[in-house]
């Protein structure tokens, strides 16, 4: 099951980035359409296991609650997966591997992050338009 979302991870992995790769995505109908854009290609891609469209629905999620981020999020996705391959593979039910002490990877990422971004941070008036496009 990992291995599905791992390989869409690695698919939209390689949109991002300065060395990018375009994805010449074909549709039903015969079209050809070439793009970068890895909310749009998971859009394309036909997936027969519910759980992997899961995946395809956080990307969905992140698009509507932010309006960006869909590759970075399916990209954070997958690398946390694969972290949580290894405890998997051990028989460790996912239940166990989201509490008690073997969620200290997580937490401690978490709590690097908010820090990173509250460091980051600046305040913003919505008010302002020179932020605006």
């Amino acid at each position: 099951m990992i291995d599905v979302y791992q390989a869409i991870a690695d698919i939209i992995r390689t949109t991002l980035g300065p060395r990018f790769m375009l994805k010449m995505l074909f549709d039903a109908s015969g079209g050809i359409m070439v793009t970068n854009d890895g909310n749009a290609i998971l859009h394309e891609i036909d997936l027969a296991r519910p759980t992997a469209k899961s995946m395809i629905e956080l990307s969905c999620t992140q698009d509507e609650e932010v309006g960006d981020g869909t590759t970075s999020i399916i990209i954070l996705a997958g690398e946390m997966l694969h972290v949580a391959e290894a405890l998997i593979d051990k028989n460790y039910h996912p239940t166990i591997i989201c509490r008690d002490n073997l969620s200290i990877t997580y937490d401690k990422a978490l709590e690097d992050a908010i820090a990173v971004f509250d460091k980051i941070a600046m305040p913003v008036d919505a008010n302002d338009h020179k932020f605006c496009c």
